[in-house]
This record gives C-alpha cells, structure tokens and sequence, in this order.
C-alpha cells in the first residue's frame, strides 16, 4: 500500500528552510536536477545522492518539507519531482538556482 506523505502547504514554505534545505550539495544537485526537467517525476533511485538509502531518504524528506519537491510512494519505490507551484512563492530562485548550476558555482 503507498505511504501518504505530508506536503506543506505553499503558503506554509518559509526562505530560511529552503536555503537551509538547498545549503546541502546532494540535495541543491537534486533541485537542479528536478528543476531541469520541472514536469517530469523520476525514481528516486536514479538520482545521484551518495550515502545509505536511510541518508538518501533523510535528504528527500528535507526537501520536501522545505516545501521544494513533491515526493510519491509508488508502492515499491518513491518517484520525486519538483514542487510545480515553488515559483509562485519564490519567483526566479530555481531559475537563479539553475543559472548558478550552468557557470559551475
């Protein structure tokens, strides 16, 4: 049976968590990755996130409640992809975020 996961509402979504959530590489390389294809949802097993599957999973339950991504148990596995009303909170931070992510810093 898929695990029901709690999402925070937008308006909940506060900045401080979400630089705290992207202050970590893995997980700001997970947001540009996600936010590099925004519509797609992808296993969570094909992200490149080092570390124990328990250390993978602490790193999607920041994210998503920092309120960044939208997390999906399919029954056997969880699919991840980018929380797709994130812009309407914080305009331009992924673009910022993926412009960053392009010149290397």
């Amino acid at each position: 049976m898929p695990v029901q996961l709690s999402h925070p509402p937008l308006g909940d979504v506060q900045l401080d968590a979400v630089y705290g959530a992207l202050a970590d590489r893995h997980r700001r390389l997970v947001v540009v990755r996600l936010a590099s294809s925004p519509d797609e949802e992808v296993p969570c097993t094909t992200l490149d996130v080092p570390g124990s599957k328990s250390t993978r999973s602490y790193h999607w339950k920041v994210l998503r409640e920092a309120g960044l991504i939208v997390q999906r148990s399919t029954g056997t596995g969880m699919l991840l992809r980018l929380r797709p009303d994130f812009e309407e909170r914080f305009p331009g931070l992924l673009e910022n975020l993926l412009r960053l992510a392009e010149t290397g810093r």
